[in-house]
């Protein structure tokens, strides 16, 4: 029997089959040895020293076996080759693997990927099997070569000609492939449509349906078109290759085909398959996360949705994983809010028919149906307070139902007040959310300045604590929740209210939670500090230590009012209660308040924790932002 030898054509792809993945292991491991130049990683240097000496000895043994001056090779010889680098290969991995372990142990080490990287070439550098050359090689009963999804691979050959069929099927078969054989372009289709294949190896010259017509289809379907073609003909020329890659081929193969370089190419575009059909599942994927986030958005999103997304083991998986996890809590939250929400409209309920709600009109009030700034119909007296009187109303031009507030005359005094208060007003229109009502214009009619806003059907907090008593821990943290929601809000666009108080939260039929007044306390700051009679302008009890004295005020003033609201909620107490200001600067700078726990059982001690840290004398002891409070509210049980 004469000896096999290795062609030349075919030394040349071998030499860059196996020079590549040498190329990969020294330049990886190059690098990280320039990254190990300080002390302490002296063992780190030797194991790459290692896996560069063994590197370069393999690549020796390649460039003399496979030396370009050589016409053919034994295959003996090649297969001797692939069993000397067997050596070298063993000892990159043992140098790299240590290494691998210690740098996944080490949190924030760098070098794992690329450890990882020449651990991958070093198995791309000896094939599994080594007892001939690769052309010659037999794979074992049962040996089957993998697709994309771990599968055995499942190729097409198409071509009219029997033989050609026969002898491609059984070199194919003996690299491992499942293959399938159709006789002409018709039977190719068909085949194709009943079942899927991740390559076909297609003729050119077959009657009837050709070569051409047959890969137009398959690149044309959409269910089909990511499917590789290597056209396989003995039309050679320029003209015929073109036309086969303009159509869409991956590859173009002339008969007499070289073995090595088919199975080189087959590889290629069995790799490339493979890459897309990662690509095009992480996309799949990609979507799903999309409609999850559109399903949390419209509340039909259900716990689990993303657990097969959320079982890869990178970036996606973990955004998969991380998204169930808050989607669960915002469903979780969001429940709880609607549950103390329903409590809460069963308090407003009791409230609205324990308490006849009568608007009456004094001799100064707007008359109902009269009309205001020539514009507005006035429906009913709402309410009165300190900076002005609120009046339902309907707007003549847009037949809208809004609320007119108009001022007392001392808030607006002059030219300078005024433009300040407009300054206010257009900082207020900018918060936009639904637990604030809308501020829409500021205007002068008669003398008088108005402010024009959302009409909100409901009553305060101010009627609900006075009428219920105090309110179940379940329905002031529904109004806590609310209202701190609002104010981060309006603390982002730069809007402190400086005077949250009962009085100025509205509650709605539904328990929605609506502040009033965003802009008009700064007014009232602005324009005289005292009343005649020496008190604070504004509502002292609720008011913060820096802002009782006249300090600099951030947004935590707010949240100290917030903590005042719900402890009067809970309790029906105010922290500190006295008969004038000075006595209450006294009080407060000098005393600790009762916690509300203390006064009410029913408190839980997480929140009355909460509520005396908002009360806080120090700004920098309480809670430091609205929308960290309103994740403590959400977390109370």
């Amino acid at each position: 029997m004469s000896e096999a030898f290795l062609p030349v054509e075919a030394l040349g792809e071998l030499r860059h089959e196996l020079r590549t993945p040498i190329n990969h292991i020294v330049g990886y491991a190059e690098m990280l040895l320039e990254d190990a130049v300080e002390a302490g990683r002296a063992d780190r240097r030797a194991a790459l020293e290692e896996v560069l000496g063994a590197a370069r000895d393999a690549l020796t043994q390649i460039n003399v076996t496979l030396a370009p001056v050589r016409s053919q090779v034994p295959a003996a010889e090649i297969a001797s080759l692939y069993g000397s680098l067997r050596q070298p290969q063993r000892r990159i991995v043992g140098a790299v693997k240590p290494l691998l372990a210690a740098a996944d142990a080490a949190a924030g080490e760098p070098l794992g990927d690329d450890l990882r990287r020449i651990l991958r070439a070093a198995d791309r550098l000896v094939p599994v099997e080594t007892e001939a050359a690769p052309e010659l090689r037999a794979a074992p009963h049962g040996s089957r070569a993998a697709s994309a999804d771990g599968a055995v691979a499942r190729l097409l050959v198409v071509d009219d000609v029997e033989d050609n069929r026969e002898v491609l099927r059984r070199r194919l078969e003996r690299q491992g492939y499942a293959v399938e054989c159709a006789e002409d372009g018709r039977r190719a289709l068909a085949l194709i449509a009943a079942r899927p294949f991740d390559l076909v190896l297609l003729d050119v010259l077959m009657p009837d349906t050709d070569g051409y017509q047959v890969l137009q289809q398959i690149k044309d379907a959409p269910a089909t078109r990511d499917i590789p073609v290597i056209m396989i003909s003995a039309l050679d020329d320029m003209p015929s290759i073109v036309k086969c890659i303009e159509r869409g081929a991956e590859d173009f193969l002339p008969k007499p085909f070289d073995p090595v370089l088919l199975k080189a190419r087959i590889s290629a575009s069995l790799e490339k398959k493979r890459l897309r059909d990662l690509e095009k599942e992480y996309l799949r994927q990609v979507g799903e996360v999309i409609e999850a986030a559109t399903a949390v958005e419209k509340g039909g999103y259900r716990s689990g949705m993303l657990a097969h997304v959320a079982q890869r083991a990178d970036e996606l998986g973990r955004l998969a994983r991380v998204f169930d996890g808050m989607a669960a809590e915002i469903q979780a939250r969001e429940e709880r809010l609607r549950d103390r929400i329903r409590e809460l409209r069963e308090d407003i309920g009791v409230a609205r028919t324990s308490q006849e709600m009568v608007a009456v009109l004094d001799g100064d009030s707007l008359k109902p149906g009269s009309r205001f700034a020539e514009r507005y119909e006035v429906v009913a007296l709402v309410g009165s307070g300190g900076m002005g009187t609120v009046y339902r109303a309907r707007d003549l031009e847009l037949g809208d139902e809004i609320a007119i507030k108009t001022l007392r005359p001392g808030f607006v005094s002059d030219f300078n007040a005024v433009e300040r208060f407009k300054s206010e007003i257009r900082l207020a229109r900018r918060i936009t959310h639904p637990n604030v009502v809308r501020t829409h214009d500021l205007g002068e009619w008669g003398g008088v300045y108005y402010l024009t806003m959302e009409y909100v059907e409901g009553i305060t907090v101010r009627e609900l604590i006075d009428v219920r008593g105090p309110l179940a821990a379940p329905s002031a943290l529904a109004i806590g929740t609310q209202l701190a929601a609002s104010l981060a809000v309006a603390h982002e666009q730069g809007v402190i209210h400086r005077d949250i108080k009962p009085q100025n939260l509205l509650l709605d039929d539904s328990g929605v939670l609506k502040v009033m007044d965003f802009g008009v306390a700064r007014l009232a700051e602005r324009t005289s500090t005292l009343t005649e009679a020496g008190l604070v302008v504004g509502t002292p009890s609720y008011m913060s230590p820096e802002q009782l004295l006249s300090e600099r005020i951030d947004a935590r003033s707010d949240l100290y009012a917030v903590g005042v609201v719900l402890y009067e909620c809970l309790t029906r107490r105010l922290p500190f209660e006295a008969g004038s200001t000075v006595s209450l600067i006294a009080k407060l700078l000098a005393e600790e308040p009762a916690a509300p726990a203390t006064l009410n059982a029913d408190v839980p001690a997480p929140l009355s924790a909460l509520i005396m840290r908002l009360l806080a004398k120090r700004p920098e002891d309480r809670v430091q932002t609205a929308g960290e409070l309103a994740q403590l509210l959400n977390q109370v049980a």
